[in-house]
């Protein structure tokens, strides 16, 4: 059940317009939370923002007196139905399945959630003034209300240039699900590679220090060095690269050192939105390394690959079929 299913059962419920299993349904659930059996909370801070938020709205009477239970039911599903309406200290999130199945109810903290589109770019500007700048097939998300403190973004997948703004008392933290990435202030790019399960740190100024749950002090970088991970194997390498391509692909350009066919899709993908694919090629013997500091067009990639390798492209609606 999503969330706004679940805002309706609560208006329904108040209005009395559900049936008596219904309603038992939604009693079933209050009791549940009332009594421990199931958490809609992330953790004790979140319980204790909405239930401070809950009560708050409770008539000074309910506050001090036990009142009957179905009364404040009532009044508890009430502000929770508002709660879920306004967007008052986070979300509740309610999943009732079916009987065969386990019932459970989660809960969600009110993240912002910034996504690109393949083929489309973004530039996010942060409460402190720090900016994202998000390539296709991209998400980030934050907790709005929390950030000026914890400055914590998570990069889901995709790839970002990262222009942080320097603050020594609130450290700028990026979390990639294998790493945490911890800056001050400065100029990185960080691609979370759903293709290749590799995540490629590349630092343009500054000092980025890298760790991973095994390793909470995995590395630093500084200007000119670049880490990848592989999420898979959980380990790492480091090299050298020019500072000044960190954010190439951010004005136009391309830069790919020893890809793979599957990173070439993934970059066409995200880049354009559209789909490469082969025909009757022995695509695991490619290997693309190009420097390209302004591309106009997918074309004029196509055309310099298709060179190197000695073979032609065509094109079908959204699809880029390579040939001989």
């Amino acid at each position: 059940m999503n969330l706004e299913e679940f805002k309706n059962i609560l208006l329904r419920y108040l209005e009395d317009k559900l049936s008596e299993e219904e309603k038992n349904t939604v009693d079933s659930w209050y009791d549940e939370v009332s009594s421990g059996t199931a958490d809609p909370f992330t953790d004790e801070q979140h319980k204790a923002i909405v239930k401070e938020a809950i009560f708050a709205a409770f008539p000074p009477a309910i506050q001090a007196t036990k009142k009957q239970a179905r009364v404040v039911r009532l009044r508890w599903i009430s502000i929770a139905a508002s709660v879920l309406i306004f967007g008052i200290s986070g979300l509740l999130i309610y999943q009732r399945s079916q009987p065969s199945r386990q019932d459970a109810t989660t809960a969600a903290i009110a993240f912002t959630q910034i996504s690109t589109r393949p083929g489309e770019q973004m530039e996010l500007q942060l409460p402190d003034h720090s900016t994202i700048t998000l390539n296709g097939n991209t998400q980030v998300r934050y907790h709005e209300q929390e950030y000026l403190q914890s400055r914590k973004i998570y990069l889901d997948k995709g790839e970002a240039f990262f222009n942080v703004q320097r603050d020594t008392i609130h450290p700028f933290s990026i979390e990639t699900g294998a790493l945490t990435i911890a800056v001050l202030g400065t100029y990185f790019n960080v691609n979370n590679s759903e293709q290749s399960k590799n995540i490629t740190i590349d630092v343009k100024t500054g000092r980025v220090q890298v760790g991973s749950k095994i390793n909470p002090s995995l590395h630093i970088l500084t200007a000119g060095k670049s880490l990848q991970y592989d999420k898979g194997q959980e380990n790492y390498k480091l090299y050298h690269t020019n500072a000044d391509n960190a954010d190439i692909w951010t004005r136009g350009g391309i830069l790919m050192s020893g890809a793979n066919f599957q990173e070439l899709q993934e970059l066409i993908y995200n880049r354009y939105g559209l789909i490469l694919r082969s025909d009757s090629l022995d695509t695991g013997r490619f290997s693309y390394s190009l420097l390209l500091p302004q591309v106009k067009s997918v074309d004029q990639l196509l055309h310099m690959i298709c060179h190197i390798h000695q073979i032609n492209f065509r094109r079908e609606g959204n699809e880029i079929i390579l040939h001989h």
